[in-house]
């Protein structure tokens, strides 16, 4: 199982931006956060990814807004049905139907 690295997200942003200036090479930002090279790399580039999607103009922050009230409704109307049932059920349990 790979070590879980105790950076803050502020830390990790913070080597990647002295990555991206090319304060220090790679092998010393690693060393000194205690990452390895190729955990700085993949850091590079989900903030890299991060940031395309932040340019986008929040389109796809829109859309998966949109899909996630959908999918709430979706939620709420299916628990709105199962109280039902489970009433129905209740009173026949009890025997007041």
């Amino acid at each position: 199982m790979p070590k879980r690295t105790k950076l803050t997200q502020t830390q990790k942003a913070e080597v990647v931006l002295k990555l991206l200036r090319r304060e220090e090479s790679a092998a010393k930002l690693a060393r000194r956060y205690g990452i390895s090279e190729q955990t700085l790399y993949r850091y590079r580039d989900q903030f890299l990814e991060d940031g395309k999607a932040g340019l986008s103009g929040g389109q796809d922050a829109e859309k998966r807004a949109k899909e996630l009230e959908k999918e709430i409704e979706k939620r709420e109307q299916v628990i709105g049905e199962l109280t039902i049932a489970n009433r129905i059920l209740k009173k026949k349990v009890d025997g007041s139907l």
